[in-house]
């Protein structure tokens, strides 16, 4: 059901809610409207409930449970892919259903919501997903621009008819055809992880016709792929093809921050020579995963083929005996190891790093005790679009947890000199938080939560038990009036000492003498 609208409330982005409990339903709605997003709410019970809703309405974020009678969330987004829908995702599940959500992974997904929900985590996740819509609408606006950049009508069908015959067994050849392959033409395919073929089209193919000359046929298949079609006599020989490659590779990152890949072609004198090139040099485009910013030329004879190996489980295995040990700087080094192992020995498909890797540091995580943190690495890990932003991931997210490591020791020592502290100077009537924190030369404030943090009981509390404790002992083993032991464990007051050991024993410390209480 559809949230009303407020009058003259200017709806950007529809967002679909896909949970069988209608409890998490209303307060993720709740938390939307608290926070005054400007989104349109829509709910669903189900995958097949939400499925109408997507028939009917532009969803622009979708955000769904996993576990879902009749059609759960991973079948549903498969579903939503199947369509050509493509929302933002969101996964909004209990860290437990992890493993099972990461099927999603594949599908695009990379935004997570664990519950219970936190407020911070809740307002960090939107806001990012709204620059997300945002950017899309953006994108999709100036998409729909370019299409009608100024072309003429005769190169616009061309590019049709060539990807036509390119993605289609035809063997139809229109007229237009006829006359493109006259002197041989060499495929050249640009790809691009940006939004560089789509965002700056227009002045993007005037630099490539500049560097390829005005005869070349460039065809914009998508945001991230381009096909030229470049005169055989530009690239004669291997050198002066690497030289255009080259060029168009400086061109693209010097004025638009854009790295590519390019995969060069041969001569091609024919529709169908070119359809088979073009099969091929799509197979090495993976390959710009692990070296982004280069050339690969089909006549090379070394394409990209896909492999697996045993080696990189030894490493593995090397990393999770370093992450038993809290071996942070060998582990860094085995992790090294297997990033240069899979760039040295490239053949790898870029999915299959990604979850290897996924997969080693989330056990790594887990010996370490930082499983929580498991979710923004594998978010980063399936978003990279290189080698190197997995290695930085994974790299960053150790030191995080070597620095935390060496936190946590340093909050142990401190706890461990405060009780020490108050071991030896119980007696001292002055004995206070303060005092302590000066001792140490730390603030009142964080001792007392630091020393909450670690031992679950705040300060005050530690320091009445302990007393209390020496108390018992001198009343067990000596005749001294009750006075002189409050006195003697820190306590001027008599009947405030005699007071607080009663609610903390249960009986007057005379009765405690007496043997007649039972502890």
């Amino acid at each position: 059901m559809a949230e009303k609208k407020k009058a003259g409330a200017k709806v950007k982005n529809k967002i679909l809610l896909v949970d069988d409990e209608k409890n998490e339903r209303k307060g993720i709605e709740k938390l939307i409207q608290k926070n005054g997003y400007p989104l349109e709410i829509f709910q669903a019970e189900n995958g097949i409930e939400a499925l109408k809703i997507f028939k009917n309405r532009k969803i622009d974020i979708l955000l769904t449970d996993i576990k879902m009678p009749f059609m759960d969330g991973i079948k549903l987004m498969k579903e939503i892919h199947k369509e050509g829908w493509s929302p933002v995702c969101i996964i909004y599940s209990a860290y437990g259903e992890f493993e099972y959500a990461q099927n999603a992974i594949v599908l695009g997904v990379i935004q997570y919501l664990l519950k219970p929900v936190r407020l911070n985590e809740f307002k960090s996740l939107f806001e990012k997903v709204l620059v997300i819509c945002r950017t899309k609408k953006e994108q999709e606006e100036q998409n729909q621009a370019f299409k009608m950049q100024l072309e003429t009508v005769e190169n616009i069908q061309l590019g049709r008819e060539i990807l036509r015959v390119l993605d289609t067994k035809d063997e139809t050849i229109s007229e237009l055809l006829e006359n493109v392959f006259i002197g041989g033409k060499v495929p050249v395919i640009l790809s691009s992880y940006s939004y560089l073929f789509t965002k700056y089209w227009k002045n993007y193919r005037k630099e490539i016709k500049q560097i390829v000359s005005d005869e070349a046929i460039i065809i914009n298949r998508d945001d991230t792929q381009t096909l030229i079609l470049v005169s055989a006599e530009v690239m004669a020989t291997q050198s002066k093809a690497k030289k255009v490659c080259e060029d168009i590779i400086k061109m693209s990152k010097n004025k638009y921050s854009s790295e590519l890949f390019i995969v060069a072609g041969n001569v091609c004198n024919d529709i169908k020579e070119l359809r088979n090139q073009y099969n091929q040099m799509k197979d090495q485009l993976d390959y710009q995963f692990f070296v982004s910013g280069s050339t690969y030329f089909l006549s090379d004879q070394t394409g990209f083929v896909r492999r697996e190996s045993d080696m990189l489980s030894i490493y593995f295995k090397k990393i999770l005996t370093c992450a038993k040990l809290h071996d942070f700087e060998e582990m860094k080094q085995e992790y090294e190891k297997a990033f240069s192992y899979v760039e040295n020995n490239v053949g790898f498909s870029s999915i299959y790093v990604k979850y290897n890797f996924s997969e080693v540091i989330k056990e790594t995580c887990e010996l370490l005790g930082h499983g929580k943190r498991i979710m923004q690495v594998m978010e980063d890990i399936y978003g990279a679009n290189s080698i190197d932003q997995v290695r930085n991931a994974v790299h960053s997210l150790i030191d995080k947890i070597a620095v935390l490591e060496i936190q946590d020791k340093d909050e142990n020592r401190i706890v461990q000199l405060t009780r020490q502290y108050i071991q030896e100077n119980y007696r001292e009537i002055t004995l206070s938080v303060s005092v302590i924190a000066d001792e140490l030369n730390i603030s009142a404030a964080y001792l007392s939560t630091l020393f909450k943090k670690e031992t679950g009981q705040t300060l005050i509390k530690y320091i009445s038990w302990y007393r209390i404790e020496k108390a018992k002992e001198l009343l067990k083993t000596t005749t001294m009036k009750v006075g002189d032991i409050a006195e003697k464990v820190g306590y001027v007051n008599a009947s405030y000492f005699i007071s607080l050991f009663r609610n903390n024993v249960g009986c007057s410390p005379a009765k405690y003498r007496e043997n007649e209480y039972e502890e």
